[in-house]
C-alpha cells in the first residue's frame, strides 16, 4: 500500500503551517517517502530540502467540491483524482533520531481569492506521507498521524493569482530538524479519508528551468522598474539591502505605460488583479523569494531597498527536442516565439491559456497546440497526463466535455473545445505509437459524439449547456463573424473521422458514417452560397474550413489563394488561422502560406514581433494578454510544410516519413530537427538559382524517402547530402 496507515491531516485554519515530527530510524537499509500535500508542498528532512521540485503535487480536479456558486450550471459529475510524489530519502535519515518538516500552500486547492468563474476552492490545505524503511527484518512505517504538530509559517498570505507576503520575523530554517523545539506547537487535526484516486505523479514536475538578469529601466521616487528582456514565468529572487525589520514589495506586469513610468496590468488581469510579492520585517541580508506561486511578466517594479539577483524562471520540466533556423528572421522569431509560449504555459501538469490571468487548461487552446507541442518537445508524459484530465471532466452519464482540464469554469464551446478528448489523444498515438491510449480514450470519445448528436439540429451542432457558453470561433479581427454551428460542427465531423482511423487501428466497428455525410450536406445546405462558390460570404477562412473537409471544389480554393494573396493580412482568429495555413501547404500553396506567415501589416504575427512580442498574444491588437500559445499552432508548418516532414499514411512515431519540401520566394536558406520515438530526422535546405542542395540526415529506425516534382529517392540510415532541379 501507499499510504498504509497514514491519514490527511490538517492544520486549523493555517493557509501556509509548517508541520513536523520527529521519528528514529536505527536499522535501516533504504528509506523511500511517499507523500502528497494539498495544494503545494516541501519536503524538509534534517534540514535540508529534498527535491528541487516545487509547485507540486500536479494539478487535477482533487475531490468532490459539493454544491458551489456558479456563474452557469455546472451539472457534470466528475471523476477525482490526486497525485503524490515518491522520493528516495536514504540519503538525508540519520541512524537514531530523525526530523521531517513540510511546509503547506495553497495552490489551486484553496484557490479562494480570485472568483470570477464562480466559487471553486476545496478545503484548507492538507498532508498525508508514508515513510517506508526497509531493515534486514523487513520493512518500518513512518506516517503521517496525530503525533504531527503545526505552527503558522512565515508565508501569510499565499495566493497563485495575487501572489504571496512573508513576515520573515517567523521564518523558521531550522524547523525539521531532530533537535528544534516544538513544544509550543499545536496538534494536526485527523481527516476522513479521501474517495479520490490516489496516483503516483509520473509526469514532469515544475522547476527551476533557467535564471534571467534583469536590467534598470526607470528609478522612481519610490521604487525601480526592471525589464527581463523577455516574457516569461517565474518569480525574482531578491537580496535585502536595508536595515532589520524592512519592507520590500514587488509587483509584476507583462507590458510597461507609454512613458514607462510605471507598469501596466491591462494584459495579465487589470488593477484587480495585480501579481505581488510583499516581505516585512526583514532582517539584514535576507534572500527574498515566492515559496508557492508563479507569475507571468516581463517587466517588474521593486519597492525597498533590494536588488534583484536574478529572475528564475519556473514551468515544468519538458526539454526542446527540435530546433530550427532560415535566412528569414519572421520564421525563426515564429519557431522561439512558440516553444517560449509553449513553456511559459506548462505548470503542474497542464497547457494553460496564459500564465497569469487565468492559468487554465482550456480545452480549445490546448487540443489546438497539442500536435505543435509533441512535436517540438519532449511533452510524451505531460500529454498523457493532461488526456486523463480531460477525461476526469468529462461526465460519465452525458458524455460532456468541460472547457477547462481540470476543471475550473471557463467559457469555451461543443466543438473546438469538447473535441479535445479526440484530438489530443490522436495526436498521440500518431507521435508516439501508443495503441493502449486509443483502447483507453476510444468509449470516451464515443460517449461525445453521442453529446454532440444529442445537441445537433439537422446535422448541426447548435447548442451545448442549458444556459453556459456556446462558442465556436474565437479572437478573430475584428470580431468573430463565423457562425457557431458552422465551426462546432467542422470539428463534429473532423471528429468522427478521426474515431474512423482509430476504429480501423483497434479493428472495431465505426458506426458513424453516416452521421459524417449527413452534417457535411447539413454545412452545404446551410452555409453554402452556390452563385458566390463560397461558405458563410468567405468571412475569416470558412472556405479553408469547408475545403479541409472535402465540402470545397477547385474554383473555390482559386478563390481563397486569390482572396489572401491580394489581402496579404490575416483575418482569421484561433482555429481559421490553423486551417488557413494547413489547406493552403497541402495544396501546394506555400507561397501564399508562407507570405501570411512572415508578411507585415495588421493582422499578422509580425505586427506581434514588430511590437516587441516574445511570446504569442491572445489577440492579434494585443490589448489582452501577451502570452497564449493558441496562434502559435501553426508553427507546426515550418516542418510539415516548408522541410515538408510527413508521416506516410499508416506510420506511427514516424517510423515511415517522406521528406517532400516546398520552396517559396523570400526563403533560401532552411534547416530543422526533430526527436521522434523511432530517432531524429534533420532537413537543411540551401536554394541556389535553379537547384537545391539538400543535407538530410535520418537517425533510428525510420523508413524514408524523399520527394520533389519528378525526383524520388530512398534515404538511408545517416546522412544523404545531394542537389535536386527546381
Amino acid at each position: 500500500m501507499s499510504f498504509n496507515s497514514a491519514k490527511w491531516v490538517r492544520a486549523g485554519s493555517c493557509e501556509a503551517p509548517y508541520i513536523r515530527k520527529t521519528f528514529t530510524a536505527d536499522d535501516f537499509t533504504e528509506a523511500r517517502i511517499n507523500i502528497c500535500g494539498l495544494g503545494f508542498f516541501q519536503l524538509y528532512i534534517n534540514g535540508n530540502r529534498v527535491s528541487d521540485h516545487v509547485l507540486v503535487p500536479a494539478w487535477t480536479d482533487y475531490e468532490d467540491r459539493g454544491k458551489r456558486r456558479l456563474l452557469y450550471p455546472i451539472n457534470d459529475k466528475f471523476t477525482h483524482r490526486i497525485y503524490y510524489l515518491s522520493y528516495d530519502i536514504t540519503s538525508y535519515l540519520v541512524k537514531g533520531k530523525n526530523g521531517i518538516g513540510v511546509l503547506l500552500g495553497n495552490g489551486w486547492y484553496n484557490q479562494n481569492k480570485r472568483n470570477v468563474e464562480g466559487d471553486l476552492w476545496y478545503d484548507k490545505p492538507k498532508l498525508i506521507f508514508n515513510i517506508i524503511l526497509k531493515t534486514k527484518t523487513g520493512e518500518e512505517y513512518v506516517v503521517s498521524d496525530e503525533t504531527l504538530k503545526w505552527t503558522q509559517s512565515h508565508v501569510i498570505e499565499n495566493n497563485i493569482y495575487f501572489g504571496e507576503k512573508h513576515d520573515l520575523s517567523l521564518k523558521l530554517p531550522d524547523f525539521s530538524l531532530s533537535t528544534f523545539d516544538d513544544s509550543s506547537w499545536k496538534a494536526v487535526s485527523i481527516l476522513e479519508d479521501t474517495h479520490s484516486i490516489m496516483e503516483l505523479q509520473t509526469c514532469p514536475a515544475d522547476k527551476k528551468i533557467r535564471t534571467i538578469k534583469p536590467t534598470i529601466v526607470k528609478r522612481l521616487n519610490d521604487s525601480i522598474i526592471y525589464d527581463c528582456g523577455e516574457n516569461t514565468v517565474g518569480w525574482v529572487k531578491l537580496e535585502y539591502q536595508g536595515e532589520d525589520g524592512g519592507f520590500v514589495k514587488v509587483a509584476h506586469a507583462e507590458v510597461l505605460a507609454e512613458d514607462n513610468s510605471s507598469l501596466s496590468y491591462d494584459s495579465a488581469g487589470g488593477n484587480d488583479q495585480i501579481q505581488t510579492d510583499t516581505y516585512i520585517n526583514i532582517p539584514k541580508n535576507a534572500i527574498l523569494e515566492p515559496e508557492f506561486d508563479w507569475h507571468g511578466f516581463r517587466y517588474f517594479q521593486v519597492y525597498g531597498d533590494a536588488k534583484p539577483l536574478e529572475v528564475a524562471v519556473i514551468h515544468t520540466d519538458i526539454p526542446v527536442t527540435s530546433s530550427f533556423d532560415s535566412d528569414n528572421e519572421m520564421l525563426n522569431w515564429l519557431y522561439k516565439t512558440m516553444i517560449n509560449t509553449f513553456l511559459c504555459n506548462a505548470h503542474l501538469g497542464v497547457p494553460s491559456d496564459c500564465p497569469h490571468r487565468e492559468r487554465l487548461g482550456y480545452t480549445g487552446d490546448g487540443q489546438l497546440v497539442c500536435d505543435t507541442g509533441m512535436l517540438l518537445l519532449g511533452s510524451r508524459l505531460f500529454y498523457k497526463k493532461w488526456m486523463q484530465d480531460i477525461a476526469d471532466c468529462q461526465d460519465p452519464n452525458t458524455g460532456h466535455v468541460q472547457h477547462t482540464a481540470p476543471f475550473y469554469g471557463g467559457g469555451g464551446g461543443p466543438g473546438g473545445w469538447g473535441c479535445a478528448i479526440v484530438e489530443v489523444p490522436y495526436r498521440y498515438y500518431r507521435h508516439f505509437g501508443d495503441k493502449e491510449i486509443l483502447e483507453k480514450y476510444y468509449p470516451h470519445m464515443v460517449k461525445y459524439i453521442e453529446y454532440l448528436y444529442n445537441h445537433s439540429e439537422n446535422g448541426l451542432v447548435v447548442s451545448e449547456e442549458k444556459g453556459g457558453w456556446c462558442l465556436g470561433e474565437w479572437c478573430a479581427p475584428p470580431h468573430v463573424m463565423l457562425p457557431e454551428p458552422f465551426i462546432n460542427t467542422y470539428f463534429y465531423i473532423k471528429s468522427m473521422e478521426k474515431m474512423k482511423e482509430i476504429a480501423d487501428v483497434l479493428n472495431i466497428p465505426f458506426q458513424f458514417d453516416e452521421r459524417i455525410a449527413f452534417s457535411k450536406q447539413a454545412l452545404i445546405d446551410t452555409y453554402y452560397d452556390e452563385k458566390n462558390n463560397s461558405f458563410c460570404g468567405s468571412v475569416q477562412g470558412a472556405d479553408a474550413f469547408a475545403l479541409d473537409l472535402n465540402i470545397g471544389n477547385a474554383e473555390m480554393l482559386r478563390n481563397l489563394v486569390k482572396k489572401y494573396n491580394e489581402a496579404k493580412v490575416l483575418d482569421t482568429g484561433i482555429f481559421g488561422t490553423d486551417v488557413l495555413i494547413k489547406v493552403l501547404f497541402e495544396n501546394g500553396f506555400a507561397q501564399t502560406a508562407f507570405d501570411l506567415l512572415t508578411q507585415d501589416g495588421y493582422p499578422s504575427f509580425a505586427h506581434m514581433k514588430n511590437n516587441g512580442a516574445t511570446t504569442f498574444w491572445e489577440d492579434w491588437h494585443g490589448k489582452s494578454s501577451h502570452n497564449h500559445p493558441m496562434f502559435g499552432a501553426c508553427v507546426k508548418y515550418l516542418y510539415y510544410g516548408l522541410l515538408g516532414i510527413k508521416q506516410n499514411e499508416g506510420s506511427v512515431g514516424f517510423s515511415s516519413v517522406t521528406i517532400s519540401p516546398q520552396f517559396v520566394n523570400g526563403l533560401n536558406h532552411i534547416k530543422g530537427e526533430i526527436e521522434t520515438k523511432s530517432g531524429k530526422i534533420a532537413v537543411e535546405l540551401t536554394k541556389k538559382i535553379s537547384t537545391a542542395d539538400c543535407y538530410i540526415l535520418i537517425d533510428g529506425s525510420i523508413d524514408a524517402s524523399f520527394k520533389y516534382n519528378r525526383n524520388c529517392r530512398k534515404l538511408v540510415i545517416g546522412k544523404n547530402r545531394f542537389t535536386i532541379e527546381l
